[in-house]
């Protein structure tokens, strides 16, 4: 009886978890260092491994019965914890009964077998599978993969079945599923993950089910520990609509230049123009010469010049842009290596020497020898250096403005005026061939005299011929417009203002109107709650656009599931806004923050065509409820913030208000937790459902997957944080936990991202990780956690 009192205890539950989640975290590190294969056989797969997850779920069984779990009425707490259990059940038959390989065909080949394991062991399959056709489809104009799909003769049972198999579309033979995986580089054959794994799947599917009626019965459930905290808040306060907020909440998921420069209204309608970028994407050239000027300045104008105007001059005026200083070089050893030491922006002509070669040819080319894990951070600064400069030279040369489009191309692709233009024939040859030259001839005259007619007149009639001679790509007419709207509107960057500006003043009135609670200081307070919605409105208005624009979801990169999750940020304070005046003003600071983060060059904001992987209705739903956890967590975080800030304000005279306003954001708090918990939970395996669909298998330990369930398991500790004996009640450890368990969230968001590798790397920025913010963010919140917890000794207060 001692030995399962033992294992049944709080602390010995808390000290194997955290055990658990510091050996998954070592692995995603040792997976970066010696691959997949060594973690795989060393960690994830090895004996003591399954022994630790075996021992925690017989932990829950033990957990069952001796707190008489079963005789409760929180159904929903108890299906909840069981789904896990059922969960590693289906995960147990699945590693020991399942089988996966891979199948590599032919065109015209058939094969009945498959090969397993890291050694490639060769196992027969019960049917027999031809290859008739393979067919890589690419975005038009690119060579970018838009989707690849096999066509298959499959012999089973004495019949023969024709069937297509492509990426999220899987095909059954006898309980062995197809997968379309990759191909042979001549795109003559095909490779198939096959997957059996009937019994463990059905199991393991059923306990996500249990699982999500469980987190129903949480939320919605009579006796929960969360209508528990909804009740205990309507204790401080008369308002009962809180949730009826949550309930909402759920449902969501400048100088000028000596020289002349082409009007910015001409250079408005060149930015009009239809352009393929190198990706096979038709977009306005103002979209892509923002994106030029971004790369190459960092910046979105140039000495109050637009991105059409800067791309014109350099076509009108190349002479006097040579030695325009507007590439950005922040690696201090190449500017010495150029003679700009104590400067950031070098001309195009600085990287010429007298006799006019590269100075920088020789290290460049040692670079790219490397591959990129090489490469160091001298030679990656080097390179982009080097892309900035051939981008400006292929300007230079009339080679970076696809406007032309091939009416005879089947791939669609479209040509700049300096390509090799011999694919054209008659008019269209002359055309393209003279049209340019025309065209900047009427730039000079326009930067003479000032008139534009004549170069408005040559645009006028590209526009004609794009129209007219693009047969392949559908060009929306439209989409255009909206995506020029779009940029010219740069919603997001006014949002991230606003919401800097409107949350520091909400915050400021909140804790003048909490020392004195007079009516026209909560007039202000609600007028700049008014404010915030509004900016809120447009903030949700610019990501409309942007789906409209792209025509899928905005939230597949870096940059889009910043702007989304600085939405769900904002929306989490508002949800509570009639309640808590302070958390708008947080959540705004907060959306600000990370909209201005997004807003750093090296986010890049491009709309790009989806990787065939991302072409599924599952991106939407898996990242939206994700994302939802991440905003609920955010806001955790802020509150846990603000309550230990509270603490260190305390004073005799203020004790009773302040510690009663302590106690309820706390309660709220570890509502928000819950709901964070729900979304991030469901979300997490929301994702694993769509990784067995496209990959075959539901969980890999990818280290974007191991760094969820960590942070799943990590707030689940927190929020059990109160069977401890000792922290049961105290406010300060709950809210300092809820503030430092966020940095499992940011390692899961950014930190997977940037410093470990795996199949969640169609995601991944070139960004790199600035880490003096981050320094200075712990060092405040080790200062603040320190300070409060020595004040929260000496006031005593509690949750009771």
């Amino acid at each position: 009886m001692r030995f399962l009192r033992l294992l049944s205890a709080s602390v010995t539950l808390y000290v194997l978890l955290i055990g658990y989640i510091v050996v998954l975290g070592i692995a995603t590190f040792v997976e970066e260092a010696k691959g997949t294969a060594f973690v795989r056989e060393h960690f994830y797969y090895d004996w003591w491994f399954i022994l630790l997850q075996g021992i925690l779920g017989i932990q829950l069984i033990v957990i069952f019965f001796c707190r008489k779990w079963f005789r409760r009425q929180n159904w929903g707490n108890l299906l909840l914890h069981f789904s896990f259990l059922w969960i590693l059940v289906g995960a147990a038959i699945t590693h020991f009964a399942g089988k996966e390989g891979i199948m590599h065909i032919r065109e015209g080949e058939t094969v009945d077998y498959m090969f397993v394991g890291e050694r490639m062991e060769r196992q027969t399959v019960p049917f027999r599978v031809t290859l008739t056709d393979f067919r890589l489809k690419r975005y038009p104009g690119s060579h970018s993969p838009s989707s690849y799909e096999s066509d298959l003769v499959v012999f089973h049972q004495g019949r023969e079945e024709k069937v297509g198999v492509k990426m999220n579309k899987v095909v059954n033979v006898e309980g062995y599923r197809l997968f379309q995986s990759s191909y042979d580089p001549d795109e003559r054959g095909t490779v198939l993950t096959v997957s059996y794994d009937c019994p463990g799947m059905q199991i393991t599917y059923i306990g996500y089910v249990f699982m999500v009626l469980g987190f129903l019965g949480i939320c919605f459930g009579r006796n929960s520990r969360f209508s528990r905290l909804r009740g205990e808040m309507s204790k401080f306060r008369t308002d009962k609509k809180v949730w009826l907020l949550l309930i909402g909440l759920f449902c969501v998921g400048v100088s000028g230049n000596a020289a002349p420069d082409v009007s910015r209204e001409h250079a408005a309608e060149f930015g009009r123009l239809v352009v393929q970028n190198p990706k096979g994407r038709l977009e306005p050239v103002n979209t892509w010469t923002s994106a030029i000027l971004r790369k190459c300045y960092q910046a979105k104008t140039y000495k109050g010049l637009t991105s059409d105007q800067v791309f014109l001059n350099l076509i009108a005026n190349p002479a006097r842009w040579v030695q325009e200083p507007f590439i950005k070089v922040k690696n201090r050893t190449i500017l010495e290596k150029l003679g700009k030491t104590g400067q950031s922006f070098i001309a195009w002509q600085d990287i010429l020497d007298e006799q006019g070669q590269y100075l920088l040819a020789t290290e460049v080319e040692k670079a790219y020898e490397k591959s990129p894990a090489q490469r160091s951070s001298y030679e990656n600064d080097l390179l982009k250096l080097d892309e900035c400069v051939n981008i400006v030279y292929q300007i230079f040369q009339g080679q970076f403005l696809a406007i032309f489009p091939h009416e005879g191309d089947a791939a669609g692709k479209w040509y700049s005026a300096g390509d090799d233009l011999s694919v054209y024939q008659g008019k269209d040859s002359l055309f393209v061939a003279r049209i340019m030259v025309w065209y900047k001839d009427e730039l000079a005259q326009g930067l003479q005299n000032g008139n534009w007619t004549g170069a408005d007149r040559v645009l006028e009639m590209i526009r004609t011929y794009q129209q007219a001679k693009n047969k392949v790509i559908p060009m929306d007419e439209q989409k255009i417009k909206a995506e020029i709207l779009y940029n010219q509107a740069d919603v997001f960057s006014w949002c991230r203002k606003f919401y800097l500006i409107l949350g520091g003043l909400l915050l400021g009135f909140v804790f003048a109107w909490m020392m004195n609670e007079k009516k026209g200081l909560k007039i202000v307070c609600r007028a700049l709650i008014f404010g915030i919605g509004t900016v809120f409105i447009c903030h949700t208005l610019g990501l409309a656009l942007r789906w409209y624009i792209a025509g899928y979801a905005p939230w597949t990169n870096s940059y889009e599931s910043m702007v989304y999750a600085g939405w769900m940020i904002v929306l989490g304070g508002l949800v509570f806004a009639r309640r808590f005046y302070v958390l708008p003003a947080l959540s705004a600071l907060l959306g600000g923050v990370v909209l201005f983060v997004a807003g750093l060059n090296d986010m890049n904001p491009e709309i790009t065509p989806l990787v065939p992987v991302l072409q599924s209705y599952w991106l939407m739903l898996h990242v939206a409820v994700i994302m939802a956890g991440y905003g609920f967590f955010a806001i955790c975080a802020l509150i846990g913030l603000f309550n230990m800030s509270l603490i260190l304000g305390v004073r005799p005279r203020n004790r009773q208000k302040i510690g009663s306003t302590i106690q309820e954001l706390t309660l709220l708090n570890e509502m928000a937790m819950i709901l964070g918990l729900v979304f991030m939970t469901t979300g997490t395996f929301l994702g694993a459902v769509w990784a067995n669909e496209s990959w075959g298998r539901y969980w890999g330990w990818d280290p974007k997957e191991t760094w969820a369930l960590i942070s799943v398991v990590v707030y689940a500790l927190v929020l059990h944080i109160r069977f401890i004996p000792g922290l049961s009640k105290s406010i300060f450890v709950f809210n300092m936990c809820s503030v430092w368990a966020i940095a499992s969230v940011l390692m899961t968001y950014f930190g997977v991202n940037y410093y470990l590798s795996g199949l969640h790397s169609y995601g991944k920025s070139d960004a790199e990780l600035m880490p003096w913010p981050f320094v200075i963010g712990i060092v405040v919140m080790i200062v603040i956690s320190v300070l409060a917890g020595y004040k929260y000794k000496k006031i005593k207060l509690t949750n009771e």
